[in-house]
């Protein structure tokens, strides 16, 4: 055989091209000529498949990963948002804790849970309810968020198998 295949691959080219030592009672050589044609065709067919196979896989890919970003840009959106949203409501709240706090003070008596100081200010040996609300309501956020953060992570990880979702464009050159 005319053509080396030592360790490379064969091309479309070599196979086309390809010639062979006559012998006495050896093959027709215009049937192996038309096989060699015919295989020659073959690869370049799959070749061609192969590159449009893979500019497809690129594509998709880019496309898949645009997702996640946006996808991502949005879980980042809303979990500041809803911090925006718990540190107006945390002011409010604090904000009307001490307003009660200072009525409290100046209704000061025996019985309500408040005593003034010796100085004037307010002090208070009972626990408020409002700052056990406020507490729990941290508590309950704090689960939240870490619960967005964690979906984020997991599309983050997901992103990660993109490569390895399409074992048939890998698998492809070997079956050629």
């Amino acid at each position: 055989m005319s053509t080396s295949t030592h360790g490379t691959r064969i091309s479309p080219a070599e196979v086309r091209t390809a010639t062979f030592a006559q012998v006495e009672y050896g093959y027709d050589p215009q049937a192996v000529h038309q096989f060699l044609q015919a295989v020659s065709d073959q690869m370049s067919a799959d070749r061609v498949q192969l590159e449009a196979r893979e500019t497809a896989g690129k594509d998709e890919m880019v496309k898949i990963i645009s997702q996640a970003q946006v996808l991502a840009e949005k879980f980042v959106a809303e979990a500041e948002q809803y911090s925006k949203d718990l540190v107006a409501s945390a002011r409010t709240q604090y904000s009307e804790i001490l307003r009660r706090a200072e009525q409290a003070a100046g209704n000061s008596a025996p019985g309500t849970g408040a005593s003034a100081s010796p100085e004037g200010n307010p002090e208070y040996h009972t626990p408020i309810e409002e700052i056990e609300y406020v507490r729990t309501y941290t508590k309950v956020a704090q689960v939240q968020l870490r619960a967005v953060i964690d979906a984020l992570a997991e599309q983050v990880d997901r992103l990660g198998d993109v490569p390895g979702a399409r074992p048939e464009v890998a698998a492809a050159p070997a079956s050629a």
